[in-house]
């Protein structure tokens, strides 16, 4: 019964029907085989391996949140970090089994939920939250939700390093944004009922389109949630220009590539 579930008492504020059809969708979105398969691949992206360097400090205990296939998890655990993986879909953990096995690590993988973490307060040194994987969780409450639960499962001090996407770059998918953007605002104008009832939220009924929803936010919202679940800002930067090797900076606005986000527990 949604009306009695945790959700429900947690986040008043969302439908929780609609939270939980939003996540069912994403779940078995990432359950079907032919997707599953796209996401053999390991390694981290360089800016990925930059930040970790950085960061990470020598063999910590890392929560790494929507492993898929093990694309992070078992790079992780070759640089000789404590790496528990964890992602909802249960085919993406058993191939992440099969790649780990074969690349000779033993990262601790499990079927979870960000949203409700089955984790001891106070468990890991790092939470990583890798590519568009907040963008998958249902609305900005979801979102909330799920950082509140990775707060609690951080030691004090410890670091959440996340990645998302940016509204305001310029690429390709920039007349997407723009009318998945108009018909948001058009159906609040105009009291049309759309699917998409919160700001940067796209659902996609293509069958060849392997993302069925997304919700990307503006940086400066991603900030303000963190800040709100009592989260610090440490970094923060475009992935190219992390890449090569430079700070933050305007120009950085409108750059291609994902946001990279390091938030420390406030103590």
């Amino acid at each position: 019964n949604p009306g009695n579930s945790r959700f429900t008492r947690v986040n008043p504020i969302m439908d929780p029907e609609r939270l939980e059809a939003i996540r069912d969708m994403v779940r078995n979105t990432y359950s079907d085989m032919e997707v599953v398969s796209r996401y053999a691949q390991i390694g981290l992206w360089p800016a990925e391996e930059i930040l970790v360097l950085e960061y990470f400090p020598d063999g910590a205990r890392v929560l790494d949140i929507g492993c898929g296939a093990g694309r992070t998890t078992i790079p992780l655990a070759e640089m000789g970090l404590e790496v528990v993986g964890i992602d909802f879909s249960p085919a993406m953990i058993q191939l992440a089994m099969e790649l780990a096995a074969v690349s000779k690590v033993n990262p601790e993988l499990q079927v979870m939920d960000v949203m409700d973490l089955k984790f001891s307060d106070d468990s890991f040194e790092i939470a990583f939250f890798s590519y568009n994987g907040l963008e998958l969780l249902p609305g900005a409450e979801g979102k909330k939700l799920a950082m509140r639960e990775i707060h609690r499962v951080l030691k004090p001090g410890g670091l959440f390093v996340f990645s998302t996407h940016s509204p305001f770059a310029l690429n390709q998918f920039v007349l997407l944004r723009l009318k998945t953007f108009l018909k948001f605002i058009v159906g609040k104008l105009m009291g049309v009922p759309t699917q998409e009832r919160e700001f940067g939220e796209r659902f996609s009924r293509d069958s060849d389109e392997e993302v069925k929803y997304l919700q990307i936010l503006p940086p400066f919202i991603i900030q303000r949630m963190l800040l709100d679940c009592h989260f610090e800002i440490e970094y923060f930067n475009a992935r190219g220009r992390i890449e090569e090797g430079k700070k933050w900076r305007w120009p950085g606005i409108i750059a291609d590539g994902e946001r990279f986000y390091i938030a420390r527990k406030k103590c």
